[in-house]
């Protein structure tokens, strides 16, 4: 933010009049004798200045009095500017203007308590000199605040006494901007460089040049300049080079071809024209400008860049050298014409005293114009942060994108949503679920297990369950239980029966688990894995449980995906020859695996098979995210999954209803716990708090657990494998960097459009409900989960500057 004050200073007799105001009618006077000395120092120094500079000059000065070659005018003028500026500084520093030197530091104050690195406020000074003498002093170099302890520079610009007509509006940049060259007399000076530093700007701008040349008609120029002045396309720079002079009476003037000059009161009506069309600033790289600099603002121009007094042509190469660089990096003009006369200073050596000519005239009202940038540029520009806050914030926002829990909450919400999403739009899958889940519940418990302990659970019990599966025909078994340790009393009942069933084909997996890179197995004894499978279930929570790129089943495998796959090759005559059998030598899942590889199944079969992670989520792995990876989809409601059965309805009820209730012959079956508080293996428990997306679904049921066990979760996965339903989340980082572009451009749309506040903050809710009812179709539809919430904070936080900012 930018505190404007505006002091004027008028001249009555030998005493000099101060009015300070700013702010909302905020007004400070002061009144100070004015040294006659001052105008005696100013004499001395531009005398010096006009007979060291007095070749080559952008004008038509004069020296008055005899020519002394002799005479070491580049010392003599380091002594004027030191004696005008001394005499200047000393009067300002007098008592009459403490109050006005400390209210212009306070602000200045402020910023040096301002963190660095962030934008300070900036402090800018314009002032308005009644008497042409006092306009003429150096005041650009007025040290304000420092006697206060400041840092932070005060911007000193001009201000006409008289402005008639209201600034150019801030209006959006249309592309690149329009700069208009204007190329006058050149008698005795050289354009070239300054046309090169112009060119240079090319990528920023459109650059039109016009200007006298030998042979060229002179009423024909004054007609063309006229008539690209006034082009409908309109201009934002105007720029002159060559020769001018002051002439209160029109104006001002400028020299367009030799001893041809139009006046700023010729130009008015095309000048006009071209401030309806947007022109807003104006550079004359030119001698004796302050009547064209006033009378320019008084028609309504932002800003105007002039030389108060004679400039040399070298002078005039480096200041414009300067002045373009520091625009084509986005400088506004008021800072440009600082950096410029900075330079110029670093350089008195050189160019003594050429640092106190050049002023800015400003429109009290107008925000100091600057190129912007265009294209990638732009995109770039608009990308980086512009206060500390916004890089703090942005900061927080990738690094919460990086951390894992943070990313299970949002996805948790997230699913949650798509979930109400689904039941509004009544978007779910009308597919028959293909899994049956056994549940040992708790009731399953106090009716079939005599000792009323379900952990570790009765394997009599088990072998009731596998064999009322085998007789209703189950194909495929899963036993999500840990069989690793003995029982001796019922380990030959259960034996017995996991032989039976797997004589009369059933196929029948068993869960394990995965401790120091090794499988807990399945007991020898209970089952032998030559017509049996084991299958780990020890992995990432709330993720399906794919297998890595370039890892094979063959080691050992995730057990729903081998459940999936062996449930998929059941229906496919190709791998009758590795059906179980008892006595076969060789491993049951080689034997499934191999007759995959090696036979031609049907498609499904096949992709089912060759499924892995993409290569990046592997690698990932290593950096703790998990890009890329499939997640259970729990927006589906359950019972489009899995039908739920507990067991001792399975071994209560009649087999004829059991039969007319299910396809056991074409579904997975699961025997899982039931959320019974003993389930687990003892150091952790087979189950967990309900996700959010579930308890939406559960709110129907009236017996519904207020838990999400581990067979549920297993039974996701077999259904998200086999129908096949794999959701794809996007990396919330990766979103965020999208955000973070999307962000830059409607920062740079809402700044270039002539949007009301309410508008802006319609348009960026609409965008951001919009795309939240966009990702959530887009899950429906492609089954890729897009991140809304950290995303969308990005946008806002690109966007919140240009929406809080004062209109």
């Amino acid at each position: 933010m930018t505190q404007i004050y505006r002091l004027k200073i008028s001249r009555v007799a030998q005493t000099a009049l101060f009015e300070l105001t700013w702010g909302k009618g905020l007004y400070l006077p002061a009144e100070l004798p004015y040294p006659s000395q001052l105008d005696a120092c100013y004499r001395a120094w531009q005398g010096s200045y006009l007979q060291h500079y007095q070749r080559a000059l952008r004008g038509r000065a004069v020296v008055s009095g005899k020519m002394t070659p002799q005479q070491d005018w580049h010392s003599q003028l380091v002594k004027a500017e030191a004696a005008l500026l001394s005499e200047f500084h000393k009067w300002l520093r007098q008592e009459p203007l403490f109050e006005i030197r400390k209210e212009l530091g306070r602000p200045a104050a402020r910023a040096n308590t301002e963190p660095k690195g962030d934008k300070r406020p900036q402090t800018d000074l314009l002032i308005a000199c009644e008497s042409g003498n006092l306009g003429r002093l150096p005041w650009e170099t007025w040290e304000i605040g420092a006697e206060f302890g400041t840092t932070q520079p005060i911007r000193i610009g001009r201000l006409p006494v008289r402005v008639r007509e209201e600034a150019v509006p801030a209006q959006p940049q249309r592309g690149k901007a329009r700069i208009l060259v204007v190329l006058g007399d050149d008698t005795g000076l050289s354009f070239a460089a300054e046309q090169d530093e112009i060119a240079a700007l090319n990528r920023l701008a459109e650059i039109h040049t016009i200007g006298w040349k030998p042979g060229t008609d002179i009423n024909q120029l004054k007609q063309t300049i006229c008539d690209r002045l006034q082009d409908p396309s309109g201009w934002d720079m105007l720029l002159f080079f060559g020769h001018s002079n002051e002439a209160k009476q029109v104006g001002g003037e400028i020299a367009i071809a030799p001893n041809t000059s139009l006046s700023l009161r010729e130009l008015d009506p095309y000048l006009r024209q071209a401030k309806a069309h947007g022109l807003k600033f104006a550079l004359f790289n030119s001698c004796k400008g302050l009547d064209i600099a006033q009378t320019l603002i008084d028609l309504g121009l932002n800003q105007v860049v002039v030389m108060r007094e004679p400039i040399h042509d070298r002078v005039a190469h480096v200041f414009l050298k300067q002045f373009m660089r520091s625009l084509a990096q986005f400088d506004d003009v008021h800072t440009a014409l600082r950096k410029a006369s900075q330079f110029l200073y670093s350089s008195n050596q050189t160019y003594p005293s050429a640092h106190l000519v050049p002023s800015l005239f400003r429109h009290s009202d107008a925000i100091p114009f600057q190129l912007q940038p265009v294209g990638w540029q732009a995109w770039l520009w608009a990308g980086l942060p512009s206060t500390r806050w916004q890089t703090a914030a942005l900061g927080l926002v990738a690094a919460l994108s990086l951390v894992p829990p943070v990313g299970s909450s949002l996805t948790a919400g997230r699913l949650w949503t798509q979930a109400l999403y689904r039941d509004v739009t009544q978007q779910i899958p009308a597919a028959a679920p293909p899994v049956v889940l056994v549940q040992i519940d708790d009731e399953s418990i106090r009716r079939g297990i005599p000792s009323g302990v379900p952990n570790p659970i009765d394997r009599a019990y088990l072998a009731e369950i596998v064999d009322r599966l085998s007789a209703l025909d189950a194909q495929v078994i899963g036993i999500d239980y840990l069989l690793d340790r003995p029982q001796e009393e019922n380990d030959a009942r259960l034996a017995q029966s996991l032989a039976a069933a797997a004589e009369q084909g059933s196929w029948l997996v068993f869960g394990t688990i995965l401790e120091a890179d090794a499988e807990v197995e399945v007991r020898d004894d209970l089952a032998s894995l030559d017509w049996a499978m084991q299958g780990y279930t020890n992995t990432p929570q709330w993720y399906l449980r794919a297998l890595p790129a370039s890892r094979s089943c063959q080691a050992r495998c995730p057990f729903t995906y081998l459940l999936a796959l062996t449930q998929a090759a059941t229906q496919s005559s190709l791998v009758e020859t590795a059906s179980p059998v008892l006595a076969s030598p060789d491993d049951l899942r080689e034997r499934l695996l191999n007759s995959i590889e090696t036979q031609n199944p049907d498609e499904a079969l096949r992709q089912l098979y060759r499924l892995r992670l993409p290569w990046l989520s592997s690698l990932a792995l290593g950096w703790k995210q998990r890009w890329l990876h499939p997640i259970l989809d729990f927006s589906l409601p359950p019972d489009q999954v899995y039908n739920r059965l507990s067991a001792y309805q399975l071994l209560d009820s009649p087999l004829t209803q059991l039969q007319a209730q299910f396809d056991w012959s074409n579904q997975v079956v699961i025997v899982a716990s039931g959320g019974y508080a003993e389930a687990g293996t003892g150091f952790s428990e087979d189950y967990f708090p309900l996700p959010p997306a579930l308890a939406h679904w559960h709110q129907r049921q009236s017996n519904a657990s207020p838990r999400l066990t581990g067979g549920e979760v297993n039974a996701y996965g077999v259904h998200h494998f086999l129908q096949p339903h794999r959701v794809v989340p996007i990396p919330n980082l990766w979103l965020v960097g999208v955000g973070a572009i999307a962000g830059a451009g409607l920062f740079l749309f809402l700044r270039r459009r002539s949007l009301s506040r309410p508008q802006q903050w319609l348009l960026l809710t609409g965008l951001s409900a919009g795309y939240g009812l966009i990702s959530l179709q887009f899950y429906v539809s492609a089954l890729v989960l897009l991140p809304w919430l950290l995303p969308t904070a990005v946008v806002w936080i690109y966007c919140l500057p240009q929406l809080t900012r004062s209109r």
